[in-house]
């Protein structure tokens, strides 16, 4: 099974930048809003959903492509963490 466990997080704490804050909350936001293949591997986030949720934060257009670009970033490690498990 694809996906990230417990095993998987920090034991220790991890510091957030605040110019990442944003970005990492709206990424939380999100872990259950991953696009599954049929045979179960990740694809990627719904940024459907993630827009949505952008649109409502009230962001100027850089501040949006930013946070989407960011979004992003996080998505590709994420899914590289993931795919190194299977």
């Amino acid at each position: 099974m694809a996906g990230l466990t417990l095993e998987d997080l920090a034991t220790e704490p991890v510091e957030i930048w605040p110019e990442n804050y944003r970005a990492y909350c709206l990424f939380h936001s999100l872990r259950r809003q991953w696009r599954i293949a049929p045979m179960g591997g990740p694809l990627g986030l719904d940024f459907a959903i993630a827009f949505h949720r952008m649109d409502r934060m009230g962001l100027t257009t850089e501040e949006y492509n930013q946070l989407d670009e960011d979004l992003q970033v996080m998505e590709d490690a994420a899914l590289e963490a993931m795919r190194s498990k299977e």
